[in-house]
């Protein structure tokens, strides 16, 4: 599995128009220097009221299946 890390943003307001369904994935530029879209539901378990804020690493296969997403500060 490769590794890419990326750090998100996105104040509560920004969340709640995933939460809404207006939007089901959240485009991040990795520290790697890619870009990658990230389905909004893999991301559910680090929202907090304030939001989504955080660096974290993701695994994923040579044909794009994401594997495990980590916060790492």
């Amino acid at each position: 599995m490769k590794k890419a890390v990326f750090s998100i943003s996105l104040n509560s307001q920004s969340v709640m128009q995933y939460y809404q369904g207006k939007k089901n994935r959240v485009q991040v530029q990795t520290r790697q220097g890619f870009s990658m879209s990230i389905p909004y539901e893999t991301l559910l378990k680090f929202v907090t009221r304030e939001g989504i804020y955080g660096t974290f690493e993701i695994s994923y296969s040579s044909d794009g299946k994401l594997g495990e997403l980590r916060r790492i500060s």
